[in-house]
């Protein structure tokens, strides 16, 4: 795919980046040298790893950590391409646009095996059962954690190859105000706008209120090589956001709260019409765009107590919704298939941490019911629509204590969840470090972790198998790091062990129910061993971060590698910072991937689905015009590179983006 930069408004860009440069260069020349330290983002501080607010130096779960300058910095990125470029994380692009349909993988596992919260509260799409990221605004978003490794003993199921929590902004102090704007490539447009601050006095009222929108005409996802036989088709999109918080600290120590997010993304997508069956063999009759809508909503409502000086109470009752609906042209018949999938989570939880001396127990109630509703197509047999509506209840108990005591850390965690259907699910985890200085430490840790099968893969029209396993993990890893003011360094090897592995069932498969070409399956063992590298530094006016990681993700029991995973993958960026400039350049590279093959002759297709390497390359800069005022730009993959991160399928091509922002400081 060919990039065409054209237009006045894309010329405008180009100027708007030029204005950046040469401003900078003109201080450069004309002022003095000013050397400014960026804030320390190497040494956070973590809520995700232990459920409760711990310094990142004592950690001892692998993580990684995106604050608010990166995701500013991230200029129109979606938030899926923002996490492609952090440290064990890989990502497939969808076909749809706004990144409708993408997937991410933590240390090798794949996208239903990690758990996503937003501000405390998990999240996952009815129709895949992993998380909905096309539909989660990235300008809403103050920063992100990424905690690897099973984490079902600290928040159960789904928790294999971690989890990822994403934080919206919160209040406190004088009002303050951002808004921003910009345009680019593709006809994109993002606009946001937010309010924050707090009232003053003893009874403080904190809020927050954020709303943005994206607007893009698209670009052609369909590759050369698509093994559907689709062609070029443009994919155009709207994302709309809301978030918002808002608390009140009726007395020292006891508040009470509400926060929520909505969110809907509207995005065309290249596909097919639902009773023609030729794209079985790649060569569909009917090709058609369609409209798919995700849209997620999220809301709850808090009370934290001070109950004692050594006990803490959190309670907290949430709900939390996605929907996907398909909408599709009328065929020759003038017929319609719209199908429609909306799940239902209410969650009731109550943490409570109370401290011994240095060390902290945790003690932890949840009850949590999901539901679903749906009439999704049976794409394998009947091509028509067929409902179906199921519910099942969670009831969890957990404890975990941290314990301090010099240079040594330990941390162990238990957990109880009972899933109707599944009876009893029993997961824990234990961890210990040790500080041969207050710079260098090294840890090991052992967990275990399960997924229960999503209500797609026991229901959905002509795939689901009612007889599935739950998936079970078990994950050893050391790790050493170095953790000081200016600089950090992480090497962490780790063996994840997967049973009852579920999949799509092979060629011939005699094990699905009846009248069913195809079905979920748990087809045994995979064993996911890696060595995961990285750090980051100050270096006077530069920033330099990087990673590699080198992993093989193996299905054991078929004898071949995990699908859409790479054995060799990382990133590498430096940043300048200089008086009111901001410039930086970015890398992402990945090794060799599998995308699956069909060799069923039935189908009649055959291809290897193998995607070839490859290495993209961003540049963004800033520049503060005055106070409050930032112009920015933003250049995404500088040398078009053309590459696949799901086979058959384009992403972006080289594109730029530029806009201004304000926000009071």
């Amino acid at each position: 795919m060919k990039q065409q930069f054209k237009g006045n408004k894309l010329s405008a860009l180009f100027c708007s980046a030029t204005l950046i440069f040469s401003t900078s260069a003109f201080s450069q020349s004309t002022g003095n040298v000013s050397v400014t330290v960026a804030p320390n983002s190497l040494d956070p501080v973590l809520v995700t790893a232990n459920r409760t607010p711990v310094s990142a130096s004592n950690v001892l779960a692998d993580y990684d950590y995106i604050g608010p300058e990166e995701i500013t910095q991230a200029g129109q990125t979606s938030l899926v391409d923002l996490l492609q470029r952090q440290r064990g994380v890989e990502i497939t692009n969808g076909m749809g646009g706004g990144g409708y349909g993408s997937s991410v993988y933590l240390r090798g596992t794949s996208n239903e095996q990690s758990l996503v919260l937003i501000d405390g509260v998990r999240t996952d799409s009815g129709i895949s059962g992993g998380p909905p990221w096309e539909s989660i605004p990235l300008p809403l978003i103050d920063h992100i954690e990424i905690i690897f490794g099973p984490q079902s003993s600290l928040y159960g199921a789904d928790a294999i190859g971690g989890v990822v929590q994403i934080f919206t902004k919160n209040g406190d102090g004088p009002a303050k105000v951002s808004v921003s704007s910009g345009y680019g490539t593709y006809g994109t447009s993002v606009s946001d706008a937010s309010i924050y601050g707090s009232t003053e006095g003893e009874q403080k009222i904190r809020y927050s209120l954020g709303v943005s929108e994206t607007l893009s005409t698209g670009f052609n996802t369909i590759a050369s090589n698509n093994p559907f036989g689709l062609t070029s088709m443009k994919t155009g999109y709207v994302q709309n956001g809301v978030t918002g918080k808002l608390s009140q600290e009726w007395s020292k120590g006891q508040v009470v709260g509400f926060q929520m997010l909505q969110s809907r993304l509207n995005s065309q997508m290249p596909g097919f019409n639902a009773t023609d069956s030729g794209w079985m063999t790649g060569s569909p009759s009917i090709q058609q765009a369609q409209n798919a809508i995700s849209q997620t909503g999220v809301y709850s409502v808090y009370s934290k107590n001070q109950i004692t000086d050594q006990w803490k109470s959190n309670l907290q009752a949430s709900i939390s919704n996605n929907s996907n609906q398909l909408y599709q042209p009328e065929n020759a018949n003038s017929t319609t298939y719209n199908p429609v999938t909306n799940t239902k989570q209410n969650i009731y939880n109550w943490q409570n941490d109370i401290a011994i001396g240095s060390d902290l127990l945790q003690l932890l109630a949840e009850r949590r019911t999901q539901s679903i509703v749906s009439n999704q197509i049976n794409w394998y047999t009947t091509y028509l629509p067929e409902s179906f509506s199921q519910t099942r209840n969670t009831n969890s108990v957990a404890g975990s204590y941290q314990l301090k005591r010099g240079d040594n850390l330990a941390n162990a965690s238990i957990r109880n969840d009972s899933i109707t259907g599944y009876g009893p699910q029993t997961t824990g985890a234990i961890s210990y470090g040790y500080f041969f200085t207050k710079e260098w430490r090294a840890n090991i840790n052992y967990g275990t972790g399960f997924k229960a099968p999503s209500f797609t893969d026991l229901y959905y029209p002509g795939y689901g198998n009612p007889n599935l396993k739950a998936e079970y993990s078990k994950n050893t890893e050391v790790g050493l790091h170095y953790d000081a003011s200016m600089y950090e360094a992480h090497i962490v090897a780790y063996t994840n062990t997967i049973s009852n592995l579920i999949q799509t069932s092979p060629s011939g498969y005699s094990g699905c129910p009846i009248n069913q070409l195809s079905c979920a399956v748990n087809v045994g063992l995979a064993r996911i061993t890696g060595v995961s590298f990285g750090g980051a530094a100050y270096l006077g006016n530069f920033k330099v971060k990087g990673s590699v990681d080198q992993q093989n993700p193996e299905n054991v029991t078929n004898d071949t590698l995990l699908l859409k995973r790479a054995r060799t993958f990382g990133n590498a960026s430096v940043e300048y910072n200089y008086q009111k400039l901001i410039a930086g350049l970015g890398g992402t590279f990945s090794g060799q991937r599998q995308d699956g093959s069909n060799s069923d002759p039935s189908m009649g297709t055959v291809y290897n689905g193998v995607m070839g390497g490859y290495s993209i390359f961003n540049l963004y800069s800033s520049y503060e015009l005055e106070k409050d005022w930032t112009v920015f730009a933003r250049w995404n993959n500088v040398l078009n590179k053309q590459y696949q991160l799901t086979y058959g399928y384009n992403p972006m091509g080289s594109n730029i983006f530029a806009g201004i922002r304000y926000a009071m400081k």
